[in-house]
Order: structure tokens, then C-alpha cells, then sequence
């Protein structure tokens, strides 16, 4: 069996990987793990944690669920990347890539802009935990773009469109949930950069990467 692990940024980022990413690969025999960064106070601190990892397992395939949003101004590649969100995000990991080094066994991934815009693959996923007045609130805030597109500023990052419809919305318990209905499918179908991360993981498990 492979060895996958995914150094995330927090609490809820962990749980996803343990409750949803794990079982999914283990039918194609990927045994997954987190490793929670608690936080990413500095690129240098990342940077650390994410080397010293891969040097020490080097034969497990080493992974990130980094934040787009909120990245810290001294992320190689951030100051000069242009383009769509797309580019931008490919641009970025291909700079840190190669600023660790390039060690065999990473693939350093960006999440778009973070867990919560994963949620936004289908609000309907959120009945129960909102109202029909507050789904619709939710839908009214995705609008017609995609997941990935629906952030661009401090006040409309994914988590805060949801705060702002569901104050007391609880992203390592209401988050997960809603995670579980939607499915990795239906958000790689609806998160480009996303669904391409997984199938880049796939591809190492079947051995075409």
C-alpha cells in the first residue's frame, strides 16, 4: 500500500483529510494521513515543516491544503503571478516547488481559495443546518460563479459568506458535514483546481505520475 500525507493548515483542513480524503484513496490503496501545520505564521516556518517532512519520509508522497487566501506576502511566486485565479495558483506552486528544491516526493497544492469555498459545490448540502431562507441567502452569494471564483476581497472569503448567513456555523463540525454530503466528485466537478489535485494524486497512485 502507498503512503500519502497532507500537510494542512489546521484543525478542520486535518479532519477532512482523515474523514473524506482517506477512505476515498484507501479503495485504491493509498493509505492517507494529515499533518496538522497548526497554522502558517511565516513561509520560512512552511517551508521547515513541509522539507523536513518529506526528507524524513522519503518514500511517502508528501501533499498540501494551503490557503490561497491569506498567504503570506513572502510566498515565492506570489508578488509575480498574473493571470486567472488558475494561473496564479499554478504559478505560485510551481515557485514554491521549485524554491524546496524540488523534492521527489512533493507536490506542494494550494486550495482555492480555502476549505470552505470546497462547501459552495452544492449549498444544498447545508439543509439542516440552515433554513430555506438562509439557503437561498447562500445561493444568492455563490451567484453564478464557480466555488473557486467567489472570493476577492477580506469580506467575501467563503468563510465569511457563510459566518455571514450562519453565525453560528462550526467549520470542524457543521463544515465536515456538509463536506461529506457534497462528495469529492461533485466538488471536483465544480472546483477545477481542486479536481486536478486529485487526479494528480491518483495518477501517483496508479503509477502514472
Amino acid at each position: 500500500m502507498k503512503f500519502l500525507v497532507v500537510c494542512c493548515e489546521g484543525q478542520t483542513e486535518e479532519v477532512f483529510v482523515e474523514q473524506i480524503l482517506s477512505p476515498h484513496f484507501h479503495k485504491i490503496g493509498v493509505f492517507v494521513t494529515s499533518n496538522n501545520m497548526k497554522g502558517i505564521s511565516s513561509y520560512k516556518k512552511m517551508e521547515e515543516h513541509i522539507k523536513g517532512f518529506c526528507l524524513a519520509n522519503p518514500t511517502a508522497f508528501v501533499t498540501t491544503m494551503v490557503d490561497y487566501y491569506g498567504l503570506k506576502k513572502d510566498v515565492p511566486g506570489l508578488a509575480v503571478a498574473v493571470g486567472d485565479i488558475y494561473q496564479k495558483s499554478e504559478s505560485i506552486e510551481i515557485a514554491v516547488n521549485a524554491d524546496m528544491h524540488r523534492l521527489d516526493n512533493l507536490h506542494f497544492n494550494l486550495i482555492v481559495h480555502e476549505f470552505e469555498g470546497l462547501l459552495f459545490s452544492d449549498v444544498s448540502a447545508f439543509e439542516g443546518i440552515a433554513n430555506k431562507s438562509e439557503l437561498a441567502q447562500l445561493r444568492n452569494e455563490k451567484g453564478n460563479q464557480t466555488p473557486e471564483h467567489i472570493n476577492g476581497a477580506y469580506a467575501t472569503a467563503p468563510s465569511r459568506r457563510i459566518l455571514k448567513v450562519l453565525p453560528k456555523y462550526i467549520k470542524t463540525i457543521d463544515g465536515i458535514e456538509v463536506a461529506k454530503r457534497i462528495g469529492l466528485e461533485k466538488m471536483a466537478q465544480e472546483c477545477l483546481h481542486f479536481g486536478q489535485w486529485l487526479k494528480k494524486i491518483e495518477d501517483w497512485a496508479k503509477g502514472v505520475a
